[in-house]
C-alpha cells in the first residue's frame, strides 16, 4: 500500500527541524480539521519537520486517540484513526530507548514526550501543553512551541 510520505518530493533533512508531537495537538487535528493542529500534522505529514516517535508516545497516542467518546467527537472510525497514526509511524524516525529522564516535569503526564525530546535530542515540542513543558525542556534546550508558532516557524523558514 502507497503512503502519503511515498508520493511526496524529497527535501533536505538538515535543515528541517526535529520535533515531538504530544498527544494533546494529535487530538486537536483530529478534532477539527480547520485550525493551526490540523494544519501543522498536514505540515509533519509533508515531512516539513523531521517527527520523532518512540514506542511509548504512539502507544500513547492510540489509548487516547481510538477512545470511544474521541472517536464520537472526531466523526471518524477507528480505522481511518489508526490508519492516520500508522501513517505517522511509517514517516517517523524512530527513537531506542536511551535514557530514562523521569521525573521531569511538575506534570508527570508530560514526561512521555519530554523523554521522547530528550532522547532524540529535538528541536521542538509541539504542544498546547506549553506551561509545565516550556520549563522542563528548557533545562534540555528544547523549545516548546503551539501549532500556531510552529507553523510560523516554517513560513519565516520558507
Amino acid at each position: 500500500m502507497e503512503s502519503i510520505s511515498d508520493t511526496l518530493p524529497e527535501v533536505n533533512q538538515a535543515t528541517r527541524p526535529k520535533i515531538v508531537l504530544d498527544t494533546s495537538v494529535l487530538i486537536a487535528a483530529l478534532r477539527s480539521g480547520s485550525g493551526a493542529s490540523a494544519a501543522a500534522l498536514i505540515r509533519i505529514l509533508r515531512l516539513d519537520a523531521r517527527l520523532l516517535l518512540s514506542y511509548a508516545l504512539v502507544c500513547e497516542y492510540r489509548d487516547v486517540a481510538l477512545r470511544p467518546d474521541q472517536l464520537a467527537a472526531f466523526q471518524r472510525t477507528a480505522q481511518e484513526v489508526e490508519s492516520l497514526i500508522s501513517e505517522l509511524e511509517e514517516l517517523a524516525e524512530p527513537l531506542p530507548f536511551a535514557e530514562r529522564h523521569r521525573p521531569i516535569s511538575p506534570d508527570p503526564d508530560d514526561d512521555l514526550v519530554l523523554e521522547a525530546a530528550i532522547n532524540g535530542r529535538a528541536d521542538l515540542i509541539l504542544s498546547h501543553n506549553i506551561r509545565h513543558l516550556r520549563q522542563a525542556a528548557a533545562r534540555f534546550k528544547i523549545e516548546v512551541v503551539t501549532p500556531q508558532e510552529f507553523l510560523q516557524l516554517l513560513r519565516r523558514e520558507e
